[in-house]
């Protein structure tokens, strides 16, 4: 990879995309030529391979500048391929086991098709604006690129949008991705008609302060698809595979994912529910119009292990029976949920 791949670029502005702010203070910001900088509160924000940081913290993995250090090596000593980004990422991220690695790659290969599901059911057309909040490796935005409609993908680790980026341009795919944490995002109030939030509110700092930004970005009328994993789950938890651990006290709980896990896995994972969700969004201002455990695509099932793909199968079957449904949405592995904003 070369200096030029790594220097700064002039960020692509569409007439529709939202303007960006100031995550410090809310006020506009401009752009220089290595970053944008608000002249309110005189905050930089650095463009690193053609990617915005607009972020005020980093996740709770790395600090600011280990994750920038890491989306920077993936860009200088990877293969330039999605799929190259995907193996290397996992070579050097030392705390994910390598049965959990192979899991989570099929996981992020599939994200297209997994994504058609919850598109039609937000019924996304090329009048929205489309935000995919922790948008990962990008499978909603290829899914959406056929739709017309404006997307932005937005994520807190600038390490998956480098991996994302890369995704998308060997789709032949023209998207903006903002590196920033949902709860001071770069955008004003009511700026989105769609938003999608799958796989979030585990990974966030706290989960009622960015389902509340959530609700502030979306347009009145608008809709948010909201999935994640459940933490009253009977069988294996996506995030770890062991059957049940939801429901054991945090002290206990860490002691058996170190001990058949070799990490902590869930250390800075917030374990949540359906339940809980609809509670906090009820009370922004958002109702549930539709409500399931989540749809699994099997088209493309052959990349995980055997015994996902059995489980898989199994999980479809019940989900198509009405009884088994309400049951699953309660205690399956993971659910979604469709809300308006009032």
């Amino acid at each position: 990879m070369s200096a030029k791949d790594l220097s700064p670029k002039s960020i692509k502005r569409h007439r529709k995309y939202p303007k960006f702010i100031c995550p410090s203070c809310q006020n506009e910001v401009e752009q220089q030529y290595a970053y944008y900088l608000c002249n309110t509160c005189q905050q930089q924000y650095p463009i690193i391979g053609g990617i915005v940081d607009f972020r005020l913290r980093s996740d709770r993995y790395l600090s600011l500048e280990e994750e920038r250090a890491k989306a920077k090596r993936l860009l200088e000593e990877c293969e330039t391929s999605y799929a190259s980004m995907l193996d290397y990422y996992y070579q050097i991220t030392n705390d994910v086991p390598q049965e959990l690695a192979a899991r989570y790659k099929a996981y992020q290969k599939n994200g297209p098709n997994l994504a058609k599901h919850y598109l039609t059911e937000l019924q996304i057309n090329e009048k929205d604006i489309v935000l995919d909040v922790g948008c990962g490796s990008g499978g909603a935005l290829i899914s959406a690129a056929s739709q017309g409609a404006t997307i932005i993908g937005m994520d807190i680790a600038l390490r998956w949008l480098v991996i994302c980026q890369q995704r998308l341009k060997e789709q032949g795919i023209d998207a903006l991705l903002i590196c920033a944490d949902i709860e001071s995002p770069p955008f004003a109030q009511n700026s989105f008609s769609k938003i999608i939030a799958n796989d979030l509110l585990e990974n966030v700092y706290s989960v009622d302060g960015s389902l509340k930004k959530i609700s502030e970005l979306l347009k009145p009328k608008g809709l948010v698809w909201v999935a994640g994993c459940n933490k009253f789950c009977l069988g294996p938890h996506p995030t770890t595979r062991l059957w049940a651990i939801g429901y054991f006290p945090k002290f206990i709980r860490t002691k058996i994912v170190i001990w058949l896990r070799g990490v902590d896995s869930l250390r800075f994972i917030n374990l949540i529910s359906p339940g809980q969700v609809i509670k906090v969004c009820q009370k922004l201002g958002l109702h549930f119009i539709r409500r399931s455990p989540k749809i699994i695509c099997i088209e493309h099932s052959q990349q995980y292990p055997l015994v996902d793909r059995l489980l898989i199968g199994v999980y479809v079957r019940f989900c198509q029976l009405p009884v088994l449904r309400s049951l699953l949405f309660k205690f399956g592995p993971v659910f979604e949920i469709t809300f308006q904003k009032d």
